[in-house]
C-alpha cells in the first residue's frame, strides 16, 4: 500500500515535469504550500497554465511516513506504477526534442519553443490529470476497506486525495482541456527522434520516413556541416517524393522542389567533412532509391495504395526540410563552403594563336546571386506547402515544424519593422567578384 502512495506522487510530479517540458520553463515556485496553492487555484484571474502546475507540485508532495522505503505492491500500485512509467516516457520524447535550458534539437523542438502545440500538450497533461483526480475521488475509501490500521497510517494521503479530487484543481484542469478545443494530441503526434545509423539499404516506407527525419534534424542541429552534396542529394530526394505522392498531399509541391533543384544543381563545394556527414549523403542516397519506382521482381505482389500512403507521409516532412535546408545554406555560405562559377573569358595558349573560353570559379558569398536563388527557392517550397494545406493541417508531428517556422517568421518581421524575413528576396543580387582562372 505504500508503494501506490508512492507510484501516486510520482505520477503527479512527473506530470509538473511535463508542464515545464511544454512551457519551456518553470511557471512558478514548486515549494508553495498547500494553503497558498487553494488560495491561488480559487481566483477568478491568473493564467490557468500556472494554476494547473500549482496544483500538481502541491500534489507530489510526500510524507516520508506514509511511504516506507520497501512495501508489497498491488494491483492499483502497478497501475499507478505504470502510469508513472508512461509520463516519464512522455517526458523523455519532449526533452528529446527541447532538453531543457539548451538550444531545440530539432525541428518539432524549436515549433514547441516558439509555443506551437502549447495548448494540446497542455490539454493531455489536464486529461492526464482528470484521470488521477479519479483515482483521488475513490482513494480514501479504498484506503479504510483495506485496512483500519493501514488507514491511520495513510491519513494524510486520504486527506491530500480529498483536496485534490474535491477542490478548485478539479476546475482548473477542465479550463486547460477546453482552451485547448480540437486541436490535435501533442503527445501522441511526437516520436523520440531517431537516431542516425548505417544501413544498407531501405526496403519500407517506415523506414525511409525514419531515415528522412533523421537526416532533417542532424542538418537542423549541425547547420556548419552542411555541404552542396547534402543540399544536392535531399533536393533530389524531395523531387522525387514530391512528384510521386497524391496531388493533394501536404508538402507535395514537385514545382518548387524542381525550382530547388534546379537552383542547387548549380552549386558546387568542399565535400562532406565528418563520418556523420558523409553518412547523411547516404542516407539520402538509400531514400531517394527507395522513392523512385521499380519493376517488380517475377511473383513480387506489391500493393500501390500502401506506397503511395508511405510517400504522402514523406511528403510532409519536406516544408519543414526546405527550412531547414534554407537556413544551412545560408550558414555555408558564410563559412566559405561552395563556390560558384562566374563569368567565362578568353585566354590565349602560350606560344599559340588559339584562344580558350576560361570558367572563373569564386567562393560564394552569402549575398551572391546563386545563394540567392538557392534560398528563395527554398523559401518558395515552404510558402507553397502552407499555403496548400487543408485548414486543420494532418495530424503530423512535422505540423508543428510548419507552425514553428512561420512563428519564427513573423517575429523576425515584428523586430525588423515588419520587414521580411529573408531581406535577400527583396535585395538586387549583385555582381559577380571574380576569382582565380581555372581551365
Amino acid at each position: 500500500m505504500g508503494t501506490t502512495v508512492a507510484a501516486r506522487h510520482r505520477v503527479y510530479d512527473r506530470l509538473a515535469k511535463l508542464v515545464e517540458l511544454v512551457v519551456g520553463e518553470q511557471p512558478a515556485r514548486a515549494d508553495i504550500d498547500r494553503g497558498t496553492v487553494d488560495i491561488a487555484l480559487r481566483m477568478r484571474s491568473g493564467d490557468p497554465t500556472t494554476k494547473l502546475y500549482l496544483g500538481l507540485t502541491a500534489a507530489a508532495r510526500t510524507d516520508r511516513r506514509a511511504n516506507p522505503a520497501k512495501a508489497p505492491i498491488c494491483r492499483v500500485g502497478r497501475h499507478l506504477e505504470t502510469a508513472a512509467e508512461a509520463v516519464a516516457v512522455a517526458g523523455e520524447i519532449l526533452t528529446g526534442h527541447a532538453p531543457p535550458t539548451q538550444e531545440p534539437l530539432t525541428p518539432e523542438g524549436v515549433a514547441i519553443r516558439a509555443g506551437a502545440g502549447r495548448k494540446a500538450g497542455l490539454a493531455d497533461i489536464a486529461m492526464l490529470s482528470k484521470d488521477m483526480l479519479g483515482v483521488d475521488a475513490g482513494l480514501p475509501e479504498w484506503l479504510s476497506g483495506s485496512h483500519r490500521l493501514a488507514y491511520e497510517v495513510f491519513e494524510a494521503v486520504a486527506d491530500e486525495a480529498r483536496w485534490t479530487s474535491g477542490g478548485y484543481l478539479n476546475d482548473i484542469v477542465h479550463q486547460v482541456m477546453s482552451d485547448a478545443g480540437d486541436a490535435p494530441s501533442l503527445l501522441h503526434l511526437l516520436e523520440p527522434p531517431p537516431v542516425l545509423a548505417g544501413r544498407g539499404t531501405i526496403s519500407d516506407g517506415a523506414s525511409a520516413l525514419r531515415s528522412l527525419v533523421t537526416v532533417r534534424n542532424w542538418m537542423h542541429r549541425n547547420p556548419g556541416e552542411v555541404r552542396a552534396v547534402h543540399l544536392a542529394k535531399a533536393a533530389q530526394a524531395a523531387l522525387a517524393v514530391s512528384t510521386l505522392a497524391s496531388p493533394a498531399a501536404v508538402g507535395a509541391d514537385w514545382r518548387s522542389w524542381s525550382a530547388a533543384a534546379h537552383s542547387i544543381g548549380r552549386l558546387h563545394g568542399t565535400p562532406p567533412h565528418s563520418p556523420a556527414a558523409a553518412q547523411v549523403a547516404r542516407e539520402l542516397d538509400l531514400v531517394t532509391r527507395w522513392v523512385r519506382p521499380r519493376p517488380p521482381r517475377p511473383g513480387q505482389l506489391t500493393s500501390r495504395s500502401s506506397r503511395r500512403e508511405a510517400i504522402d507521409k514523406l511528403a510532409a516532412v519536406l516544408p519543414s526540410l526546405a527550412e531547414v535546408l534554407r537556413a544551412a545554406t545560408q550558414q555555408a555560405a558564410r563559412s566559405g563552403h561552395f563556390f560558384v562559377l562566374g563569368q567565362r573569358e578568353l585566354d590565349r595558349v602560350p606560344k599559340s594563336l588559339v584562344y580558350h573560353a576560361v570558367a572563373r570559379w569564386c567562393v560564394a558569398q552569402p549575398d551572391d546571386e546563386q545563394i540567392h536563388r538557392v534560398r528563395s527557392a527554398l523559401a518558395a517550397v515552404g510558402t507553397s506547402a502552407l499555403a496548400s494545406a487543408p485548414p486543420p493541417l494532418r495530424r503530423s508531428a512535422v505540423r508543428l515544424a510548419k507552425l514553428a517556422f512561420t512563428a519564427t517568421t513573423s517575429a523576425e518581421s515584428n523586430q525588423q519593422a515588419r520587414l521580411p524575413a529573408d531581406r535577400a528576396s527583396q535585395v538586387p543580387p549583385p555582381a559577380r567578384r571574380q576569382g582565380r582562372p581555372h581551365r
